[in-house]
């Protein structure tokens, strides 16, 4: 096993653990080693392994259970590559899906959050906003993705929670575009700060109309950097 040298990419740690599983070194239903372990293993931070567990959990590999570490989850097995049956869908064909799907996630998980998913919510974002700071895309992208699957998880629906799961492998290309220019990633601070604000005072209404307006932003910048790369081929022909 190789050791992890750049320990701010917690993406790598997430990907050594995925094929540790799939190698079935751990099983479905053994327990991981501990933090403490994992972080001696991979040398790197105790955040870093945290942080990848949580999405380890968002991804269905991992089952977090309280007070006695993180387990193997049953359904990591799962076959999500042929979950739709159209050629070539395009951006605004997820983005429909994820205006539908998100704001009634968010509706829901706000009404059940727990003050302990309410921190969760709080350290996934910190952590996003550090990554920013730093400059660290592979880290934004990963975060990014975990803030709003978190909220998805939050809900409890394990439908939702599964649809969600599958689609997110097809749209990760999408997320990687969209981080690569410096606005619209700096775009996607204030709209998780505002539905942050949402969760701490259990506003549920409020939190529909801002995760529409988050998603309407995201799909206009990303319209931008369409825009932008088809006049850039365009003048090189």
């Amino acid at each position: 096993m190789k050791e992890i040298q750049r320990i701010s990419i917690t993406d790598a740690v997430v990907d050594n653990i995925k094929k540790m599983i799939e190698a079935e070194e751990y099983k479905v239903g053994e327990k991981l080693p501990a933090e403490a372990k994992l972080c001696e293993m991979f040398k790197v931070s105790r955040t870093s392994v945290r942080e990848a567990l949580r999405v380890l959990q968002a991804l269905g590999y991992v089952e977090n259970k309280p007070g006695k570490g993180a387990f193997v989850a049953a359904n990591h097995k799962e076959d999500s590559s042929l979950w739709y049956d159209v050629e070539n869908p395009q951006f605004t064909d997820f983005m429909d899906i994820r205006m539908a799907m998100e704001t009634f996630a968010v509706r829901i998980a706000v009404k059940k959050a727990s003050e302990k998913d309410i921190k969760k919510l709080e350290e996934i974002h910190q952590s996003f906003v550090e990554a920013n700071e730093n400059k660290d895309m592979v880290r934004m992208i990963m975060l990014d993705e975990l803030f709003h699957t978190t909220i998805v998880g939050i809900t409890k629906n394990q439908l939702l929670i599964n649809i969600n799961r599958q689609l997110l492998e097809a749209f990760r290309v999408y997320r990687s575009e969209s981080f690569t220019d410096r606005d619209v990633y700096k775009n996607a601070i204030e709209p998780h700060e505002v539905l942050l604000d949402c969760f701490r005072h259990h506003d549920y209404k409020r939190a529909v109309d801002e995760m529409r307006n988050h998603l309407n932003i995201t799909t206009s910048d990303m319209e931008k950097i369409h825009n932008k790369n088809t006049s850039v081929t365009t003048e090189k022909l």
